[in-house]
């Protein structure tokens, strides 16, 4: 199986992994990952071996290819969307490839799955085993966690004095993707005075990308309770340390699915209709977007977005609210 690229999708994709081996209990199934992916596919339960693919020149393409066609694979599940990953499959000889024919690479396939409405990514994953004939019995999503990971995130916590007793808010201000999705600094610097004013610790979280955004919060917010550890934490301890939060909030990145994943309560930032194919996934998850002229949204038009109205059309006092709602009876917002 030729597994996605990014986080979100990742999470979003570990049902296909499930179901999978549920269709076929008794086969042996290596999942290709880049290594964005691998720390949080490294300890999954329904495979057997996890390769690491990490090609960048020619030969190390070729030589990659030649272990494919050696490891002697009888199907090829494509999930990435990548017309390379089709093209891999095709040259290592795997006689039976099965994916969406996107990205003009249909003749690579032998069961190119047809694509009739626009659906949820998980949805939209699942429907490659059911358009062979599999029946998925759960699309719930998993994450799978070493089991000593947990004293990592009671190490972070207790390092800042962070107590079981604590309401903890984790705020995901950063995006990987198009900036269209971002919500504005200021927003967030506003919200997170207003949380701790009620003294609510307050954690930054975000990779090495977020490090200047993250530092414009520090300097304008002088306070105990606010811990920045963007840029300080890998996947697992990020994945514990979310784990542990009264609630996370966040754009529309990879994070917050991780979140719903470890069942978080959420509040996401989301452009109008990205929410509808990107949205997390779960029971404890509120989405806040706002309906505008130029809606719905996508990755296309997010592309070409100059202004991202949409989002800064979600207001402080709205987030303010929601989180209010979500934690009513913990953190007593109301006065």
């Amino acid at each position: 199986m030729r597994g996605v690229d990014t986080i979100g999708t990742f999470v979003l994709a570990t049902p296909f992994y499930r179901e999978l081996r549920k269709s076929f209990p008794e086969a042996y199934i290596a999942v290709c990952v880049k290594p964005l992916v691998y720390d949080l596919v490294k300890s999954c339960p329904y495979v057997n071996e996890v390769i690491l693919y990490d090609a960048k020149t020619v030969f190390q393409k070729c030589k990659f290819i030649k272990k494919l066609k050696n490891d002697g694979y009888h199907v090829a599940f494509i999930l990435s969307g990548s017309f390379e990953s089709a093209l891999s499959c095709y040259l290592a000889g795997i006689k039976r490839r099965i994916g969406y024919p996107h990205d003009h690479r249909g003749f690579l396939l032998t069961h190119p799955v047809k694509e009739f409405e626009k659906k949820h990514c998980v949805e939209y994953l699942l429907d490659i085993l059911r358009d062979i004939g599999a029946k998925i019995d759960s699309v719930d999503l998993e994450l799978w966690l070493p089991e000593n990971s947990f004293s990592i995130s009671e190490k972070n916590f207790n390092e800042y004095g962070i107590t079981k007793s604590d309401i903890v808010i984790g705020i995901g201000f950063g995006v990987a993707g198009e900036k269209a999705r971002e919500w504005p600094n200021r927003n967030w610097i506003e919200l997170i005075k207003l949380l701790l004013n009620k003294n609510i610790k307050i954690i930054l979280f975000g990779t090495k990308n977020d490090l200047t955004e993250s530092a414009e919060i520090e300097k304008n917010i002088d306070n105990k309770n606010l811990v920045n550890l963007t840029g300080k934490m890998d996947l697992i301890e990020f994945a514990n340390c979310v784990k542990r939060l009264s609630l996370y909030i966040s754009v529309a990145t990879g994070g917050i699915h991780i979140a719903s994943a470890v069942g978080t309560n959420i509040i996401g930032l989301y452009p109008p209709g990205d929410d509808l194919y990107w949205g997390p996934k779960g029971k404890k998850i509120r989405i806040i977007t706002k309906s505008i002229d130029c809606a719905p949204c996508n990755q296309h038009k997010m592309k070409r977005c100059k202004n991202n109205i949409c989002m800064k059309s979600i207001t402080v006092d709205e987030v303010y609210n929601a989180i209010n709602s979500t934690l009513y009876k913990g953190a007593g917002l109301k006065s």
